[in-house]
């Protein structure tokens, strides 16, 4: 029986934030866990404890002045602490994907809900035809529940609700098919019925 592989694993991790004087404030203290591939892991914990700051530094989506100080970040093999910004733009998305907290900020208000899940498709999966992409995009909108996804792939985000905006950015994170995908209170605007 083959060892079960891990697709995420924190290692002794710790991230401090830096303040206009220079002052390091340690935010995340020595944290190791993993995720073995096909599982799920769920953080708990109360507000302003890590949670999501922990989800940003495995995606390295870091403010300016967070600071890893010391550990790494395993994406299965691969240390994702030593990788560049380029690098990390052609991993995130394919590789891993995240469903961010707040659905109202993280969609582009000028551009359709069509394009911003499109994006994915011709940024990941370029052999795919203009038509091949519109397929796999009304795909998406109807599997995340969003009524009527042939027309509602030319809407804007305002003209979504919350939790239609939420299954978007659902939809978006999963539209590659990531071997991670990483959610920051997935139903945070979604319905009970959803």
């Amino acid at each position: 029986m083959d060892p079960v592989k891990n697709i995420l694993t924190f290692s002794d991790f710790c991230l401090d934030l830096h303040d206009d004087d220079g002052q390091a404030y340690n935010l995340l203290d020595h944290i190791s866990f993993a995720v073995p591939d096909g599982r799920a892991l769920g953080v708990v914990g109360e507000s302003g404890c890590g949670k999501s700051m922990t989800s940003l530094a495995a995606m390295r989506l870091l403010p300016p002045a967070a600071h890893i100080s010391s550990g790494k970040i395993m994406l299965g093999d691969m240390d994702i602490t030593a990788k560049s910004e380029k690098e990390m733009y052609e991993i995130r998305g394919k590789e891993m994907s995240m469903i961010f907290q707040e659905p109202m900020t993280s969609l582009n208000p000028v551009l359709t809900i069509g394009f911003q899940i499109e994006e994915m498709l011709i940024r990941h999966e370029s052999s795919l035809t203009k038509a091949e992409r519109r397929e796999r995009v009304i795909d998406l909108l109807a599997k995340v529940g969003i009524p009527n996804p042939e027309k509602r792939l030319k809407s804007y985000p305002h003209e979504f609700s919350g939790g239609m905006r939420q299954r978007t950015m659902i939809a978006i994170a999963i539209a590659c098919s990531p071997q991670l995908l990483i959610a920051d209170e997935p139903t945070t605007a979604l319905d009970v019925t959803i």
